[in-house]
C-alpha cells in the first residue's frame, strides 16, 4: 500500500473523520465542563546566609575573635532547607492549622469545593480517631436547619439520619458531631445547600500534598532562593497553604535554635557560678602567699623561664583548657538526672568529631521531644528512638573519654618539657617556686572562665541575630486556571479524533490487500 493510495481511501471516507472529530471534540468538551479548575500560586523566599551575621560581629572589635560563634560564620545549605521546608511533620501541623484534613463538596456538573468565603459551617468529628476516615452528606438551610445522613467511616456504613440546628452537637454512631456556622452562613447562594463533608486521615493528607499538590524546588544554583508552588482548586486554599507553610517554617528553625541555645547557655551559666568559687579561692591563696614572702610578681620572676618556655606554656594552657572542658563533658554524660536533656554542644566546637556526635544526639532528641508531644513516651516509635538515643550517648561517652586520655598523654608529654624548663630556675628563691603552682593554675581557671563568659556572649547574641527566611515574592498567581489547559485539551482531542479513523482505515486497506 502507497503513501497515494492510503490518502485516497483516506479521501472517500471523509464522513469518518468527520464523525470521530466531532465525537472527540465533544468528549473533551464534556471532560473540561465537569472538570473543576486547578488553580496555582507561587511564592519565592531568600534563606538568608549566617554570614551576614558573621560581617556584624567583624564590626565589633574583639568580639569577632571569639571563633566558633553560636550561629554564626559559615554558609547556610539551602537544600537542608529546603526539605526540611517540605518536612512531613511540618505539613502535618500546616494541615493541622488549616483543617485541610476536612473537605466540603457541593456536587453538581460540576464539582465545587467550599473554602473560606464559600463556606458556610465546619463540622468537627469528636469522637475519631487519627486513622480514621469519615464521610456524610450534609443539607444545610440557610435558617439553620441541618441533616444528616448516609454517614461512613472507614469502610463501615451507618443508617443515622440526624436533625438539629447549627451550633449544635449531635449524637451519633460514630461519636458526636459538631456544626458549627461560619460568619458566611448567611452569604448562602441558594436557600438550601446538599454538602458532602469528608475527612481524610492527616498523614493521608500530607502524602497527597506533598506527592501532587506542593512542589518546593531551588529556584537558582547561584542564589539562595527556594520556589514554592501549591496547586488547589481553590485560589485562597492555594493562597494560605504557601503561607502557613512559610509560618511554619520559621517558628520549627526558631524553636529547634532556641532549645540548643538554650541548654548550651545554662550549663555556661552554672560553671561560670562554680569557677567563680574556685578563682576567689585561688585569689586568695596566691594574696596570702605574695603577702608571707614579700616577693615580687611571679610574672617578673618567670622571666628567665619564659625566655626558653613560651611555646611550652601556651601548649600547656592549651591542652588544660581542651582537657578541662572534655572533663566537663563526661561529667555532664555521666549525670543520669540530665538523661532526656539535650548536651550542651556549644562546649565541643573546637572537636570536630565529637561537635558532630553531639549534634546528631541533639537532633534525634529533639525529634523525639515532638513525637511524644503528639504520641506517649510508649509509642513503638519513641521506644526505638531510645535505642537510638542510648546508643549515641554511649558513643559520645566513649569519644570523651578517649579525647581526655589523648589529652592527658600530651599533657603528661608538655609538663615533661616545662619540668626540664624548670631547672633553668634552679637557682631562683625557693619562695618563688613555691607559689607557681597556684599561679599557672589561677591562669587556667581564668581562662577558663573567660571562654565560658564569651560563650555566653555568644548564646544572647545568637538569639537577637537570628537565621530567617525572607519573602521575596508572596503567593501570587494569575485568575486563569492552570489546569485542565483547555487549549491543550480541544488541540489534543482534535489531533486524536483524526488518528484513530486514520489507523482504522489504514488496518482495512493493509487486511484487504493482504
Amino acid at each position: 500500500m502507497t503513501i497515494g493510495s492510503f490518502l485516497k481511501a483516506c479521501t472517500t471516507r471523509w464522513r469518518w473523520f468527520a464523525a470521530s472529530v466531532a465525537v472527540v471534540m465533544l468528549l473533551a468538551i464534556v471532560y473540561l465542563v465537569v472538570t473543576p479548575p486547578k488553580y496555582t500560586r507561587k511564592a519565592q523566599v531568600l534563606v538568608k546566609e549566617e554570614n551576614g551575621m558573621g560581617a556584624i560581629m567583624g564590626q565589633l572589635g574583639g568580639l569577632a575573635e571569639l571563633g566558633g560563634l553560636i550561629g554564626l560564620g559559615g554558609s547556610q545549605n539551602v537544600y537542608n532547607e529546603l526539605y526540611a521546608m517540605q518536612s512531613s511533620w511540618l505539613l502535618l501541623n500546616v494541615v493541622d492549622q488549616l483543617h485541610l484534613d476536612m473537605s466540603y463538596t457541593v456536587k453538581g456538573i460540576r464539582n465545587r469545593d467550599l473554602y473560606a468565603e464559600t463556606l458556610p459551617v465546619t463540622v468537627t468529628f469528636k469522637d475519631i480517631t487519627a486513622e480514621d476516615d469519615v464521610r456524610m452528606r450534609l443539607r444545610l438551610s440557610r435558617n439553620g436547619d441541618v441533616r444528616i445522613w448516609k454517614l461512613k467511616k472507614n469502610d463501615d456504613s451507618y443508617p443515622d439520619e440526624l436533625t438539629g440546628k447549627v451550633g449544635q452537637t449531635l449524637k451519633s454512631s460514630i461519636g458526636n458531631i459538631e456544626v458549627k456556622a461560619t460568619p458566611y452562613l448567611q452569604k448562602m447562594d441558594d436557600d438550601e445547600m446538599t454538602i458532602t463533608v469528608k475527612r481524610t486521615e492527616p498523614m493521608a493528607m500530607v502524602e497527597l500534598i506533598k506527592k501532587k499538590r506542593l512542589s518546593v524546588v531551588v529556584g537558582s544554583r547561584d542564589a539562595s532562593i527556594i520556589d514554592i508552588k501549591y496547586k488547589d482548586v481553590s485560589k485562597q486554599r492555594a493562597t494560605d497553604v504557601i503561607n502557613a507553610v512559610i509560618a511554619e517554617y520559621r517558628k520549627e528553625a526558631n524553636d529547634d535554635r532556641d532549645a540548643q541555645t538554650a541548654v548550651s547557655e545554662r550549663y555556661v551559666i552554672e560553671r561560670l557560678a562554680s569557677l567563680e568559687n574556685e578563682l576567689r579561692t585561688l585569689d586568695q591563696r596566691v594574696a596570702d602567699y605574695k603577702s608571707k614572702t614579700m616577693m615580687p610578681d611571679l610574672e617578673v620572676m618567670a622571666k628567665v623561664y619564659a625566655e626558653g618556655a613560651k611555646d611550652i606554656s601556651a601548649a600547656h594552657l592549651e591542652l588544660s583548657n581542651q582537657l578541662y572542658v572534655a572533663q566537663a563533658i563526661r561529667d555532664y554524660l555521666r549525670d543520669e538526672s540530665k538523661k532526656d536533656e539535650l548536651l550542651p554542644a556549644l562546649l565541643v566546637a573546637d572537636n570536630k568529631a565529637l561537635a558532630d556526635q553531639v549534634g546528631e544526639y541533639n537532633t534525634l532528641q529533639l525529634q523525639r521531644s515532638k513525637i511524644v508531644a503528639s504520641s506517649s513516651k510508649e509509642s513503638p516509635l519513641v521506644r526505638d528512638i531510645d535505642r537510638q538515643l542510648s546508643a549515641m550517648h554511649d558513643a559520645v561517652l566513649t569519644s570523651a573519654e578517649n579525647a581526655i586520655k589523648q589529652l592527658k598523654l600530651q599533657l603528661k608529654s608538655v609538663t615533661a618539657k616545662e619540668n626540664e624548663g624548670k631547672q633553668l630556675l634552679a637557682s631562683a628563691p625557693k619562695k618563688a617556686i613555691g607559689g607557681l603552682g597556684d599561679e599557672r593554675d589561677w591562669r587556667v581557671l581564668n581562662e577558663v572562665y573567660v571562654f565560658l563568659l564569651q560563650k555566653r556572649e555568644e548564646a544572647q547574641m545568637s538569639k537577637a541575630l537570628r537565621n530567617d527566611i525572607r519573602v521575596l515574592t508572596p503567593p501570587l498567581g494569575v485568575k486563569e486556571q492552570s489546569a485542565p489547559v483547555k487549549k491543550n485539551i480541544l488541540f489534543g482531542a482534535f489531533l486524536l479524533g483524526l488518528f484513530l479513523p486514520a489507523c482504522a482505515i489504514f488496518v482495512r486497506e493493509r487486511n484487504a490487500r493482504a
